[in-house]
């Protein structure tokens, strides 16, 4: 007997290669967050690296991917999404290698940046592919809950593969594991359709060298204050370039020839509250992700296999809600979801405000599930606002967008949570860190109002 008509859909809509290799390429990014903050302690005793250093092995993988991700946009608009992915697969590759053997903390740090191109080059052009293999409004935004929840289960099983790897066989296994994933997007990436493409599309490098140093000079600034304190003269260089760096940008925007970000685009309905949105999110999220993993190991006492564990249900709340977030999206909208997401987010982040060394584990519990559930509400929404403002050409440059202004905001989140941890006062550091969260959270359940006010209007007119 024929399945149903219905059935025959969904297994369609499943089998589809574009939705495996934007999973794949997704789960190598996100994995190197997840993989590499259960690693930090490890790697901070083997290399001598103190918690400003700690920060920049994180931070130059988030720097280069939130920097370039724009370009990258650009580069998926002009030759096509897929040639853009499996280029960015052989960089994260060849840099997963190089972070695996690297014989200090400078040239690991050199590596993360490395991967940090690959990745840039990796976000757009999954994004576009997936947005391109699922014309339907509804399809898509069901391939994006999908999409969603397997990257959410990947970083759930980031942890505790992390902390196995580092006592079955070092912390470099944490780098070289992403080698056969890269190799598997390879083979699954070219039974993918190319996207269309803008041969029209120039490249902004006036644009990609201030964006690249307007977030390197605010990161460094936020790190360096923390470490020299408020009030340094590299601090307060820093951020003051950092000031400049971007009202040129966005000047170079608005008036260039071929900008790589379109300011028009900010005035499609909801578009402009997802990139906040995101923004928020993952300022949240990151610096929470880094001072936990710090906190559960260095403060707790736990190996960095009980580190996963113990985090595990942050990840898995975020992959439960993520395979409904379609349904929920369709029916309330996705404002309303984006909202409730940060909601769960800023009370997650206000459990964690009063951290100490015998905070019960119930607690920490609860306060994990409530930050899944945000990840899981947030993320589809804000991607399914981006791409369904924009035509469809300028897809990858959409997505190229929100996932910059992420990386960037989660740039800021860890070196802001590192700032505060590095001083002698851990706890009160972390009570500060968390708090400033809890208000990205807020933040972010604003947006969703917003957005849905916005979307609205347009419907209206």
């Amino acid at each position: 007997m024929a399945p149903p008509h219905g059935t025959s859909r969904a297994s369609a809509r499943l089998a589809n290669p574009a939705l495996w290799a934007s999973c794949l390429a997704m789960t190598l990014v996100y994995n190197n967050n997840g993989l590499v903050n259960v690693a930090l302690p490890t790697i901070g005793r083997r290399l001598d690296a103190d918690v400003v250093l700690l920060q920049w092995v994180v931070n130059a993988y988030a720097l280069a991917l939130g920097a370039l991700m724009l370009t990258a946009g650009a580069l998926a608009d002009r030759f096509g999404s897929r040639r853009v992915v499996l280029t960015g697969a052989a960089v994260f590759a060849a840099a997963s290698a190089a972070a695996a053997a690297a014989p200090s903390v400078a040239a690991l740090i050199a590596a993360q940046g490395a991967a940090g191109v690959g990745a840039a080059l990796l976000v757009p052009g999954a994004l576009a592919m997936l947005a391109h293999a699922y014309p339907n409004p509804r399809e898509r935004g069901h391939a994006i809950g999908v999409w969603a929840s397997v990257t959410a289960v990947s970083f759930a099983a980031s942890p505790i593969a992390g902390g196995l790897l580092i006592e079955l066989a070092g912390w470099r296994a944490v780098f070289a594991v992403a080698i056969p994933f890269a190799l598997a997007l390879a083979v699954i990436g070219r039974r993918v359709e190319e996207t269309p493409t803008r041969r029209s599309a120039g490249l902004d490098l006036p644009g990609q060298a201030l964006a690249i140093v307007a977030l390197a000079a605010l990161t460094v600034g936020i790190v360096e204050s923390g470490a020299l304190g408020w009030g340094s003269t590299l601090g307060t260089g820093a951020l003051l370039l950092a000031v400049a760096a971007g009202a040129l940008f966005l000047a170079v925007e608005r008036h260039g020839a071929a900008p790589m970000l379109p300011l028009r685009l900010l005035s499609a309905p909801g578009f402009a509250a997802g990139l906040a949105a995101g923004a928020l999110l993952s300022f949240a999220m990151f610096g929470e992700l880094f001072l936990v993993s710090l906190y559960l190991q260095d403060e707790r006492g736990l190996s960095a296999t009980q580190m996963g564990l113990a985090f595990l249900p942050q990840p898995v709340a975020g992959a439960l809600l993520g395979l409904v977030a379609g349904r929920l999206m369709a029916r309330f909208g996705t404002g309303a979801v984006l909202s409730a997401g940060g909601l769960c987010g800023l009370a997650g982040a206000l459990l964690l405000t009063s951290l100490g060394t015998s905070t019960s584990y119930v607690r920490l519990v609860v306060s994990f599930v409530l930050f899944g559930f945000a990840f899981g509400g947030v993320v589809p929404a804000m991607t399914s606002a981006a791409v369904s403002a924009v035509r469809g050409p300028e897809v990858g440059i959409a997505s190229s967008t929100l996932n910059a202004v992420r990386q960037a905001g989660g740039a800021l989140g860890i070196a802001t949570a590192g700032a505060l941890l590095a001083g002698s006062n851990f706890l009160g550091g972390a009570s500060v860190a968390m708090a400033l969260a809890a208000a990205a959270m807020a933040g972010v359940a604003l947006m969703g109002v917003l957005m849905h006010g916005s979307v609205r209007a347009a419907r209206a007119h």
